[in-house]
């Protein structure tokens, strides 16, 4: 999952301190880090934005339509929204800010606030938005159009998944066999995570995406158990 932070500059140390806060699995794109000499600004921020991330997080305070950056990135993260047919743009509030000095694409949207600029509070923003970004996540693996890959051997699919991806897949179809399910605790236990661990949900997720795993709910907390999709069942 890749995170566009759009921010003003003199906002800068305060989303250091936030991307530092987020789990490491997380991949954020600041400017600072993601542009080279010699680019062009605005190509690289629209090309970034429309087709290199999937989220943006925007930190919004009273002084935000005072910025011609910031109101091109709205404009073109609002445009990406309206492509993807889901939620893209993530506001963020600082401090005092009312809802109703934001854009009106903003002013009536859900969003997260930083009460101030103390570690403590930065670092329950950071976790708020982790959680709030997973559930994204899984409201739009349930409505996208996603394309199941054809059939192949488990051993070639594993070779073209990540080393964690493949581990978590190799766990599944040993616990399972043919046409059997494991429970996300056990799959919990196996990969070392702790439990309702936010990167092996993404990871399952990702590999239901894909089209190698199925799951079913099995407690009304929220548990599930997993099987290889019919496609990929041994």
């Amino acid at each position: 999952m890749r995170i566009f932070l759009s921010h003003r500059s003199r906002d800068k140390a305060l989303v250091r301190e936030f991307r530092s806060k987020l789990p490491g699995f997380l991949d954020t794109w600041l400017d600072e880090e993601s542009l080279s000499w010699g680019h062009s600004l605005t190509g690289s921020l629209r090309s970034t934005i429309q087709s290199g991330v999937d989220f943006l997080i925007m930190f919004l305070d009273q002084d935000t339509l005072s910025s011609d950056w910031l109101q091109s990135e709205l404009a073109w993260a609002l445009e990406r929204e309206r492509e993807l047919e889901r939620t893209f743009v993530l506001p963020i509030l600082l401090e005092d800010t009312s809802a109703v000095q934001l854009p009106l694409e903003l002013a009536n949207r859900l969003h997260l606030r930083l009460a101030d600029f103390s570690q403590a509070s930065v670092e329950s923003l950071a976790e708020r938005a982790t959680l709030a970004l997973f559930q994204l996540v899984a409201e739009s693996f349930s409505t996208l159009q996603l394309e199941v890959p054809k059939r192949e051997s488990l051993k070639e699919i594993q070779d073209q998944l990540s080393a964690g991806q493949a581990r978590l897949l190799g766990i599944v179809a040993q616990k399972c066999g043919k046409g059997g399910e494991v429970s996300q605790r056990e799959v919990e236990h196996e990969m070392g995570q702790p439990h309702a661990s936010a990167e092996l949900f993404y990871r399952l997720e990702s590999l239901i995406t894909q089209g190698f795993l199925a799951k079913r709910r099995i407690t009304s907390d929220g548990q599930f158990s997993y099987r290889l999709s019919d496609d990929f069942s041994t």
